[in-house]
């Protein structure tokens, strides 16, 4: 569902963005705390550091357009269903899952409220986020697409090749 960005302010819409990245990051390290395999783990290592640098950079943005005030902590997320699946137990594959309907989610709303914004600077960073967040998108995709291959993907500390011919 679409925000209604003509009733948000700016301050409010990226006290919502902040809360969204924090839960973000927080999904990312859940995630890596579920997994073994190294590479899935490195993937979810920088995905969380991402969202880390992009709720600093939204904290920033907001005390420039608040004036030094620090972003309130919303009571709403831009991402609801990745903020519930931090309360429940979902398997690995699930969580990649609505990772990637949260970085479609945020992308949107970055690129909507960027639509919505009259200065120019800020305009910018926030089409900037939203392609980060498409690239995020499609990062996790790679990886569901090899845990819905390999169930035991994500649970594997090392690979095996069989029946791989290695050397002349």
């Amino acid at each position: 569902m679409p925000i209604d960005f003509s009733s948000l302010s700016v301050e409010k819409a990226l006290a919502m963005a902040v809360r969204s990245e924090t839960d973000a990051a927080e999904a990312y390290r859940k995630i890596n705390s579920q997994i073994r395999n190294f590479m899935l783990k490195e993937k979810m290592r920088f995905l969380e550091d991402e969202e880390k640098r992009h709720r600093e950079l939204l904290t920033a943005i907001y005390r420039k357009v608040a004036k030094g005030r620090e972003p309130a902590e919303s009571d709403r997320s831009i991402l609801p269903a990745l903020s519930l699946s931090l309360k429940e137990s979902h398997s690995v594959p699930d969580l990649l899952e609505i990772a990637m309907d949260a970085e479609k989610a945020a992308e949107e709303f970055y690129d909507g409220l960027s639509q919505n914004v009259e200065d120019r600077g800020l305009r910018e960073v926030l089409q900037y986020l939203a392609s980060m967040e498409h690239g995020h998108y499609f990062l996790l995709k790679g990886e569901y697409d090899l845990c819905m291959r390999d169930e035991a993907y994500f649970d594997r500390e090392d690979f095996q090749y069989d029946m791989v011919h290695i050397g002349p």
